[in-house]
This record gives C-alpha cells, sequence and structure tokens, in this order.
C-alpha cells in the first residue's frame, strides 16, 4: 500500500482528535505508506509536527465535497478513510475506490452501540475491516520538546504572576498544583453556568487559571493551538488538572497527558466521553437526551430545555460534585 488518505471534515476539533487514534494506527500498520489527512484548517496545526502524517490538505467550510474530489484525484489513494458523509462524501469515497479498484471505509458510524466511546469505535471498525490491528488506543498529540519546554515556561510565568511573586522566587509548594479552567464551548447547550465556574474557582486551592474569562481566575495570556497544547502539557507534569465541558480543548488537553475532568450535559458520555479522564454525565436520565442522534435533540441547537429555564443536565452538575473531581487527584 503505497497511499492512505483520511478524512476528518466534521468540523469540529474534538472529532479530529477522536480519530487520531486511528490515524496512527493506520501508520503503524502500513509503516511504508504515505499518509495525508483531508481536515479543516482549523485543526490541520494538530497534525504540524506529527510522523505518521506526511502530509495534511485542508478544506474550506461549505466546500468539503470540492476537497475530497480534489484529493481523491491528486493522490488516488490505496485506501481511503473517512469519518465524514454528509454531503455524498461517503458514496463520493466508495465510488472512487471501486472504479479504481482500491479500499475504502466510508461509513464509520455504523451501527453504534450507546455504550462504546466513537473514537473506540473507529478503531474496532477499521479492525474488523483488515486495515488495522485489533486493539485501541486513547488520543495522543505529538509535542516537539521545545513546545514542551515552552509551555513549561509559560506556565511558570503564569503562576509567578498568580501569587504576584517576583522573577527567581520559589515555585508553588508542589501540593498547590494548578487547575485550568475551560468555561466555554461551541454550543451554549454545552456551557455550565458563569456563576458556576466562579464559585468552584473560589473554591480551589493552589493557582486557578482559565482559557477565558472566568471570575475569581487568573485568565492565561492568548496563544495558538499548539502553545495551548503544550501548556496542558505542562499543567499534567506537575500533577494539575484540566476542567471544562465537553469541547475540543478540553479533549486537546487529555491527549497530551493531563488529567481531565469533562462537564457533559446534552451528549452521553457513554459515547463522547473522554478515554482518559473524568467523565461527570449530569441528568444521566434525561428522557429528551438521544445518544445515537445528538443533533436531532431537541435542545441541541437553541439550548432550549424543555425541562428548565437553563439546560438541566448541566444544572444537575453541582460545583461541590465538581470540586470534589478536581481534589480527589490532588
Amino acid at each position: 500500500m503505497r497511499r492512505i488518505l483520511v478524512i476528518d471534515l466534521l468540523g469540529g476539533l474534538g472529532d479530529l482528535i477522536m480519530v487520531l487514534p486511528s490515524v496512527h494506527a493506520l501508520a503503524r500498520a502500513h509503516p511504508g505508506a504515505e499518509l495525508t489527512v483531508l481536515t479543516h484548517a482549523s485543526g490541520a496545526p494538530l497534525l504540524a509536527r506529527d510522523p505518521a502524517v506526511a502530509a495534511v490538505r485542508t478544506a474550506e467550510k461549505h466546500d468539503e465535497c470540492a476537497a475530497v474530489k480534489a484529493a481523491l484525484a491528486d493522490l488516488a489513494p490505496d485506501l481511503t478513510v473517512t469519518t465524514t458523509r454528509f454531503d455524498g462524501i461517503g458514496d463520493l469515497v466508495e465510488a472512487d475506490a471501486a472504479a479504481r479498484g482500491t479500499r475504502a471505509v466510508a461509513n464509520l458510524w455504523r451501527s453504534p452501540p450507546i455504550d462504546e466511546l466513537v473514537g473506540e469505535r473507529y478503531q474496532r471498525i477499521l479492525a474488523a475491516e483488515g486495515v488495522i490491528a485489533d486493539e485501541v488506543h486513547p488520543p495522543r498529540l505529538v509535542l516537539g520538546d521545545d513546545e514542551r519546554a515552552a509551555g513549561r515556561d509559560a506556565l511558570v510565568r503564569a503562576t509567578r504572576h498568580c501569587w504576584h511573586q517576583a522573577p527567581g522566587s520559589p515555585h508553588p509548594r508542589s501540593r498547590d498544583t494548578p487547575t485550568v479552567l475551560v468555561p466555554d464551548a461551541g454550543m451554549a447547550v454545552k456551557r455550565w453556568p458563569a456563576h458556576r465556574w466562579a464559585a468552584l474557582a473560589a473554591s480551589l486551592p493552589g493557582p486557578v487559571f482559565s482559557i477565558g474569562p472566568v471570575e475569581g481566575a487568573t485568565e492565561l495570556p492568548p496563544t495558538d493551538l499548539r502553545g495551548l497544547a503544550a501548556r496542558f502539557a505542562a499543567v499534567g507534569e506537575v500533577g494539575g488538572v484540566v476542567v471544562g465541558p465537553d469541547t475540543g480543548p478540553v479533549r486537546l488537553a487529555a491527549a497530551v497527558g493531563a488529567r481531565t475532568i469533562a462537564l457533559f450535559g446534552p451528549t452521553a458520555a457513554s459515547r463522547y466521553g473522554l478515554e482518559e479522564g473524568t467523565n461527570l454525565q449530569g441528568l444521566p436520565g434525561c428522557p429528551h437526551r438521544e445518544p445515537l442522534a445528538i443533533t436531532e435533540q431537541v435542545c441541541w441547537w437553541d439550548a432550549r430545555c424543555p425541562l428548565a429555564t437553563e439546560p438541566a443536565c448541566l444544572l444537575d452538575l453541582p460545583v461541590d460534585r465538581v470540586r470534589e473531581q478536581v481534589l480527589a487527584g490532588g
């Protein structure tokens, strides 16, 4: 096998992270092949220094089908794997493989059980298709030594600022491990209330940082995606924890080895939870949750919960429960 094309155009940073184990498994199973990933430009930096990925191609939003056609024509892959089927992309991949007599795995969403994590499901389907080994791995993001060093430096500077220390002062005691709060999510329906983030920040020992504003936390300076990953890796190295909703940055933190706590409201942690980390499911018995069709939930697009004025599933996650999990690993 000379060329492999992996297509992930689902749109979210977390979606690309969930497919990383499959990308790495394909590279291990076919060490002589050139592996290309087609994704959106926003997620491409995640693959920038990954030795498993020979090339990255990007697609513009609303022009994904054209990008797939161009990639298939340019690369003529021996194997094409896609997580994406909208706009006929799955059919296009299958037709291309049939016309050229090559392989395609174009439906990684087939017959999903409600209690199998999406990223693990991908790997099991690919193993059943005989294109990777029959083993399951969590996501891993590759960082360079220089990036990790920069992440450590950024965390030290932020910690000194948080404690009002002058340069050269001793590092805070080891028990004062950092907590990083990630309050935002791509969709309003996934957001824990702001007053709860503030209450959590006020209740925690040690330095409390945030990605974006949280009352009572020290907001970390802006950086790019890989810089954020490096900071999360540094937090993990000193035993800290990252807390946030079902969103890409929290998955990013887990993929670089940080301890993570994810707050799940409308999405089912049994399917979309972190492979490594603590998944807190709010309102497990919600009658409106659709684990196999989350975009069809009544609350999904406009965050209007039929049970409460705010998403009842997130209201079901009190500050004390989240704080308990943060301190449990301290």
